[in-house]
């Protein structure tokens, strides 16, 4: 399924996903490694229930880049889906693009399933490619959303293309400047400073001769901070009020990490970790104790490499 969409509606999209992915949510992470250290990270937040909170934000208009415009004209967005061609009017009156188009693919009335993916360099403006210090690693960056046919149901995510695990800390880092909005101007709303927050992604060093992967530990205290919790060892009255009111909206909410691994597991060093007979190895985390302890603390897997 392919879709072409605006840039301007690509900029949307992004700056939606970004606010998702720093944000609650079931949040997954699928890691698939080669014997050559190359592979992908697909990193996606599942919606759900979201939606309709989404619906009800209103406006978003000050979160679209000034730089980019609409013209009073354009109100036809053309999707092309396994060759057939559907006009929507995706721009309409009080009605922004991304939630025309949100609202379009998760109807139940809609018959057709929703997967595309596309390259961030297609959101970029001239303007941003231009001081892009390095196109051979945006490139690499692509974004996902998915929606089966008769469904409400909507993930949205990265997809990271890497030659070794050096390259996918580039990329990760990369991305920061290229999201950030104090740097492009392009997109907003992720933080302080416009920029993507880290902890959605996984990391990971590795011998792929002597089989170990070694995966981050990932520091979620200014995550913590920003669903209202203090940095303080002391509880106060303000934590328990953020914690209940966390605990009721995102008390199922978890991160799910897959690691597919080039070789028979052997072991891991995280108890909670599922080994599975094709070779992955499962880790699951629940929201609610990531924002308490502040960390996913890193963890080994051991494997027999191929031959």
């Amino acid at each position: 399924m392919n879709i072409r969409i605006s840039n301007f509606g690509l900029s949307i999209i992004s700056t939606c996903l970004i606010i998702c992915l720093t944000s609650c949510g079931d949040l997954e992470r699928t890691l698939i490694i080669n014997p050559d250290g190359s592979g992908t990270l697909e990193t996606s937040i599942d919606l759900g229930e979201m939606m309709t909170m989404m619906q009800g934000m209103g406006d978003m208009g000050e979160l679209i880049n000034e730089d980019v415009t609409i013209s009073e004209d354009m109100e036809i967005e053309t999707w092309e889906i396994d060759s057939t061609t559907i006009e929507e009017e995706l721009v309409e009156e009080d009605k922004d693009p991304i939630k025309a188009l949100m609202d379009k693919i998760t109807d139940p009335a809609y018959d057709q399933d929703f997967d595309t993916l596309f390259s961030i360099a297609m959101i970029m403006p001239d303007s941003v490619k231009e001081k892009d210090t390095h196109p051979e690693l945006t490139e690499k960056i692509s974004m996902r959303m998915q929606s089966p046919a008769k469904s409400a149901a909507l993930k949205m995510g990265f997809v990271f293309n890497f030659d070794d695990h050096q390259q996918l800390r580039d990329i990760i880092n990369h991305m920061e400047t290229v999201t950030s909005g104090a740097s492009t101007g392009m997109m907003t709303g992720a933080g302080s400073d416009g920029a993507i927050s880290q902890e959605s992604f996984l990391v990971f060093d590795a011998d792929m001769k002597k089989g170990w992967i070694r995966l981050d530990t990932v520091d979620y205290s200014e995550f913590a901070k920003s669903m209202g919790m203090s940095d303080s060892d002391d509880e106060s009255s303000d934590d328990d009020e953020s914690l209940a009111m966390l605990e009721m909206m995102f008390g199922n909410s978890k991160i799910k990490s897959i690691i597919h691994v080039p070789g028979e597991v052997t072991s891991c060093t995280n108890e909670k970790a599922i080994l599975t007979k094709d070779n992955r190895v499962i880790i699951e985390h629940g929201l609610m104790d990531v924002i308490r302890q502040g960390e996913v603390p890193g963890y080994t897997i051991y494997f027999t490499p191929k031959k």
